[in-house]
């Protein structure tokens, strides 16, 4: 019975873990319109269009061959998303492009998130007409006070005329791994759950046997 109940305590520390390993810290939420402006932190500066559009409608910050900017926010960011309105879609092929070509800060860099000392590329995907998320490609690509950064998001059609974006403070994985367990954390689910597995069926026998 004790190691029947040692079972099922682990089996609820792993759903623990699961539930809780992605909610550490809260998000920075922010937003903008107009032709430029300002994330959450003064010195996060964004231009719709800063190049003028020489090969596709842009957005970036600081903006597209602009250079670059610091991180402001005190909590670590492991990933940015943003939705744009007001028109045009992201490009699909400038998306390719960005996480291929190992931090290319202009216009023929495509769609692309980097950090800076260390240099870094975050995995950039799709995830609506004019969605995009960009996640650190492992837990230490992550973004710190004071580091250097800098995206650039290319468009079909008209330049969008606001946004609105969240940095992520915690590491969920890339963005096709959803935010993954370890290996640690199934085995001891399984590990529990196959003990709640055995206990009900002791207790459908014994129930069984006693009628």
């Amino acid at each position: 019975m004790q190691i029947q109940k040692s079972f099922l305590a682990t089996a609820a520390a792993a759903v623990m873990a699961l539930t809780f390993t992605s909610a550490a810290h809260a998000n920075y939420n922010f937003s903008g319109s107009g032709p430029s402006g300002t994330l959450v932190s003064a010195s996060e500066t964004w231009s719709f269009n800063f190049d003028g559009g020489v090969l596709l409608n842009d957005w970036g910050s600081p903006g597209v061959g602009a250079g670059v900017v610091p991180y402001g926010e005190s909590l670590p960011a492991y990933g940015m998303t943003l939705t744009f309105t007001g028109g045009g879609t992201i490009n699909p092929n400038s998306v390719n492009i960005g996480n291929a070509a190992a931090c290319v800060g202009s216009t023929y860099g495509g769609t692309t998130f980097c950090t800076l000392g260390p240099t870094d590329i975050w995995s950039a995907a799709i995830t609506g007409p004019s969605s995009i998320s960009f996640i650190a490609q492992n837990s230490t690509f992550f973004l710190s006070q004071g580091q250097d950064y800098f995206v650039n998001v290319f468009f079909d059609g008209a330049t969008p005329t606001g946004f609105t974006g969240t940095w992520l403070t915690s590491y969920a994985g890339p963005p096709e791994g959803g935010g993954v367990p370890e290996p640690a954390v199934w085995t001891m689910m399984a590990l529990g759950l196959g003990a709640m597995g055995a206990s009900l069926r002791r207790s459908r026998r014994t129930a069984a046997a006693a009628a």
